[in-house]
């Protein structure tokens, strides 16, 4: 039986007990923990900035800044 099968689940609720016990079998079904051990992009950005060595972080930062001024006087003198 699938949770996404509405025809065949039973949603009637009696007291909160009985709806703690229904989102845990929903926990086990493994819905709603992938959404708890999906990784934030932020995080993962960080982790891969912070495992990067510190010559190879300030090329590309020099690298980004000086296309970054070139695109703007470009545009400010066109």
């Amino acid at each position: 039986m699938s949770i996404f099968d509405v025809e065949n689940l039973d949603i009637s609720v009696e007291d909160i007990e009985a709806l703690k016990r229904k989102l845990d079998v929903m926990d086990k079904n493994k819905i709603v923990p992938s959404f708890k051990m999906a990784r934030d992009p932020i995080v993962l950005a960080f982790e891969h900035i912070d495992n990067k060595p510190l010559n190879k972080l300030a090329q590309e930062f020099f690298k980004d800044t000086l296309a970054d001024a070139i695109c703007f006087i470009s545009k400010v003198f066109n």
